[in-house]
């Protein structure tokens, strides 16, 4: 198996909250929200800037991707609403399920699968998944940038700083115990 990877930049939720001006948010509080709750936009950034070769505002994005339905509070980033939001930005988009061998052909063919995964990669059960033992739950999205023998690369934002990874390499094992299995698939 060869290594299949792509150089996607990688946008981080650490950022300084005193410039939240600068960061064209409206407040401090709507900077800190956001801090906690950009996952899935960040990801969306990323793919956008790699596939149009363009940098995007990440406030602007979380308007839009409101605008469009993407978001709610109990729920987080919609997978339906990222691919609304890519849509608009001129990318293809799909929500899937997919197998690890299916994220393998998606990035063999150009697609960048965003997945939703535990926090950092981490194995651990919530009490949820403890009592429905069949159904795994994420709460937080990456992007696979690419893979290869060992296990798939991603980039993870993480609003601590140590958990912003770009290119990381995450083995099988542990991915397959994280990722949900639920996916946006985006290209251009």
């Amino acid at each position: 198996m060869s290594t299949v990877l792509f150089d996607v930049p990688l946008y981080s939720q650490s950022w300084d909250l005193d410039e939240w001006k600068k960061l064209s948010f409206e407040s401090y509080e709507d900077a800190e929200y956001w801090q906690r709750s950009c996952c899935g936009i960040l990801c969306m950034q990323e793919i956008a800037a790699f596939f149009n070769q363009e940098t995007y505002s990440t406030p602007e994005l979380i308007k839009r991707g409101i605008k469009l339905g993407g978001y709610s509070d109990e729920l987080g980033w919609r997978h339906d609403g990222l691919v609304k939001l890519a849509e608009s930005l001129d990318l293809h988009a799909q929500t899937k399920i997919m197998s690890k061998d299916e994220l393998r052909g998606a990035l063999d063919n150009n697609k960048l699968p965003i997945v939703s995964i535990k926090w950092a990669f981490k194995p651990t059960k919530t009490f949820k998944e403890k009592l429905l033992f069949w159904k795994k739950y994420g709460g937080h999205l990456a992007v696979v940038v690419g893979y290869d023998e060992k296990g798939f690369y991603v980039n993870h934002t993480s609003k601590i700083a140590e958990q912003n990874w770009k290119c990381r390499l995450v083995p099988f094992g542990q991915f397959g115990a994280s990722y949900t299995g639920r996916s946006v698939l985006v290209w251009k």
